[in-house]
């Protein structure tokens, strides 16, 4: 069973699974991202998938949606070498809530919003 998302800063919620999984600087700078995408033209849809590989410190970045269309990569380095990531991580959302998740927490979410 699920427990509810943690709320990081209305309306935005982290589930627990991201918060045990998950380095909050790299939440945070998820957040950056997404709140750039209007800037660059790019509405943001109800899923919004970010796939992840790590090789210790270096990370490559997929950004995908499918509708509005949208596909982005990017390479980044980690703070640290100890730093372990999912392999994705999902933002979803519901009306004004985004919701950041692992893909195994998202069909909960759905269930518990109707979608």
């Amino acid at each position: 069973m699920m427990s509810s998302p943690v709320e990081q800063s209305p309306p935005r919620l982290l589930t627990p699974g991201i918060q045990e999984q998950t380095p909050a600087y790299f939440c945070r700078l998820l957040w950056h991202y997404i709140d750039a995408l209007p800037m660059e033209g790019v509405a943001v849809s109800h899923e919004l998938h970010f796939f992840i590989r790590q090789e210790a410190c270096h990370c490559r970045l997929a950004c995908v949606q499918d509708g509005p269309r949208y596909h982005h990569r990017w390479d980044m380095q980690l703070f640290s070498a100890t730093d372990l990531l999912p392999t994705e991580i999902i933002v979803y959302t519901v009306g004004e809530r985004q919701i950041m998740c692992l893909p195994e927490e998202l069909p909960a979410l759905q269930a518990h919003y109707g979608d």
